[in-house]
């Protein structure tokens, strides 16, 4: 074999290698529901008195996400009570709380990523006024006061 001959074999070797680790990624990447936040943490082992995470009660309030922004972009409630935020786009929503794009705000309204179609639901119970945004688009943003 000459020496054009071995370098395309290489590169061709070191393609497919991509492609498989690519295609390996994408099969054992966590869906975006599943994020590390207090109501998706369990305890570790397998104790027979581990509780599963309580889902929270009926949303007071559900924001929704059509993909040019939210639909409800303002709205108070009251400590302890429900906010859902439906996605109902084409395209992944990366909810957060204000300023962008640190977060820092109120950690409560950090959702993070919800894929086009899936809803997130939370329990606001610091009191305050919380502006929220998409991280993806920082124009769209709202507001919720929570009494």
């Amino acid at each position: 074999m000459n020496k054009t001959t071995k370098i395309l074999l290489a590169l061709a070797a070191v393609v497919i290698i991509a492609v498989g680790a690519v295609l390996i990624a994408s099969i054992y990447k966590q869906p975006a529901e599943q994020h590390n936040t207090p109501e998706n943490q369990t305890q570790n082992g397998n104790d027979d008195n581990t509780q599963p995470a309580q889902e929270p009660a009926e949303p007071t309030v559900t924001i929704t996400y059509d993909g040019n922004g939210f639909a409800l972009s303002a709205s108070t409630i009251k400590a302890g009570e429900t906010v859902k935020v439906v996605n109902s786009s084409s395209k992944e929503l990366d909810f957060d709380s204000n300023p962008h794009p640190v977060h820092t705000d109120n950690p409560e309204l950090n959702a993070g990523p919800i894929a086009a179609g899936e809803s997130h639901s939370f329990v606001l119970t610091t009191k305050g006024s919380w502006g929220f945004h998409n991280h993806l688009n920082a124009s769209q943003r709202g507001n919720l006061t929570v009494e």
